[in-house]
Order: structure tokens, then sequence, then C-alpha cells
């Protein structure tokens, strides 16, 4: 019996490193799409401005996961071609990571599109759809605010289950396996928390002081131009932290990732204590 192979794209990614990790340690043979070495499996080749690498990345493979790379120009866009010809290479089974709000996103957003694309394919789908990571607080937006000690936030009392992208990864791997679950597959962390409680956990787990302020969306846009993002994007997160604070935005927990990893979803100290190992460099 041949070994079962899957496609990984954005093997080093915030999640693709994990699914590339726990893809091998089923026994899988990894194939990592993309053009930087990774820390599991063999690189494929792989260049999104590059048709002629999206096909062969995943022919021979008995599924994929792909991701939608908003950092890179054109490629959201391009994301349903890329979908396509995995299907058209043969891949059985095709794992999207999505988002949780792809269900309030215009139909024209990428996002949109993607997931459209997706379950329209000839193979066996499933749309990861995830609540905000934790992994924004150490590796993303906010590790700034958390490297300095305070978060400045416009998220009021609001509260979000946040997820660890391991556990994203487990559910993606879960649902690339032959019998693996399909259709949307929505992914919470075991708790909703405030920012309060967030930096309580960051203490813990970190070994040093983190705290939560409230201020204004301005005063937030400002902090984040300070820290060399764009307007815009303080602006767009901003907004997002709003709908968080008038509890415009209600995410229920969810228990998708015990049922499909078969162990609890991880907690924000769990988290925490993982990036002091410099697990989440990993």
């Amino acid at each position: 019996m041949s070994q079962y192979t899957v496609t990984v794209f954005g093997a080093t990614g915030k999640t693709g490193r994990h699914v590339a990790r726990y893809a091998a340690q089923r026994g899988w043979r990894v194939r990592a799409a993309g053009r930087s070495v990774p820390a599991h499996g063999e690189l494929e080749p792989f260049d999104w401005d590059d048709e002629r690498t999206w096909r062969t990345a995943a022919e021979g493979s008995d599924a994929a996961y792909v991701l939608i790379p908003f950092n890179h120009p054109g490629a959201p866009e391009n994301t349903p071609a890329l979908l396509r010809a995995v299907a058209a290479a043969g891949v059985g089974r095709v794992v999207l990571l999505s988002s949780l709000d792809v269900t309030e996103a215009e139909p024209d957003s990428p996002l949109r599109q993607a997931e459209d694309t997706l379950f329209g394919l000839p193979s066996a789908t499933a749309s990861l759809r995830p609540t905000w990571f934790l992994d924004n607080f150490t590796l993303g937006s906010f590790a700034g605010m958390v490297d300095s000690g305070v978060m400045r936030l416009p998220a009021g009392e609001g509260r979000i289950p946040f997820v660890d992208a391991r556990d994203v990864a487990a559910v993606g791997v879960a649902a690339m396996a032959a019998d693996g679950p399909t259709g949307p597959l929505p992914i919470t962390g075991p708790a909703s928390l405030t920012h309060h409680e967030v930096a309580a956990a960051l203490t813990e787990g970190l070994g040093r002081p983190v705290t939560y302020t409230p201020v204004p969306a301005e005063e937030f846009v400002e902090l984040m131009v300070a820290r060399g993002f764009t307007a815009d994007y303080g602006t767009f997160l901003a907004e997002a932290l709003a709908r968080v604070a008038t509890g415009e935005l209600v995410i229920p927990v969810h228990d998708t990732v015990s049922r499909l990893a078969g162990r609890p979803a991880h907690s924000a100290v769990d988290f925490a204590v993982r990036a002091v190992s410099g697990g989440s460099r990993r």
C-alpha cells in the first residue's frame, strides 16, 4: 500500500508548519509547497506568481492544505484558480483555511470566492473557520504591545474565544485524513475571554507582567502606525475590535477541536507557556 501523501501550501507559516508537523507524525509523506525549506517534509517548488507550479505542487498527493495569503499581492484573488488546479491534479481531499468571518463577508470578497470555489470542487472538501488567533499576541499584529507589557486596544470588555494555531492545524490534519470530516468546520478556543483575561494568561505563561488598557480607536490607530503598520490596517483592526467592544460580534465556543483532535483545545495559558519555550516559532 502506497504512503498517504499530502501537499501543504504555506508549510512554514503560522498554521502550515503545525499542519506539516502533525501530518508527519501520522506517518504521512509531506510535500511542502513553497520556496522556503520546511521544518517537516520535503520542499515542493511553488510560486504564487508562476501558475505552472500550481498543479505540479499537488500532483500525486491524496490531500492538500490551502490557505489564502493576504500579504501576497494578487494571491487572494488567485486562490480560486489554485483550488481548481489542485483538484485538477487529482487530489481527493482539499482543506482550506478560511475564517469564521466568511459568513458575513461580501459575495465578491476573496474569502467568499475561495470558499464558493472550494465547495464546487469534485474533491471531498472542508473549510476551516477559526476565530481570532492567540498567536497574534506573540507573532502577529499585537506582538509589539505584548513585548512592551501593555496591550492598548479598543476592545472594551468584549469576549472572544481565541484559538491556538496548533488547534487549527490539528483540525486541518483530521480533515485531510482519508476518512476526515467535510464541510464548514468552526474552530475556537475552550472559553470566551476578555482582553484582561488574555493579558492575565500571558502574564502567567510568559512569566512577566502584561496588562490590557482599553483605548479609543483613534489612539489605537496612531499606536499601530507608530509600530510600522499602515493606517488602513490599523483602522481595519480598530473596526473589528469595536464590534467586540460593543457586543455586536458574539462568537460561541465550539467543540470542534475536542471532537476531531481527540484532546481539549489549548487554553490561553497553554499557549503562552509554549511561546516561552519557543514553540510558537517552530
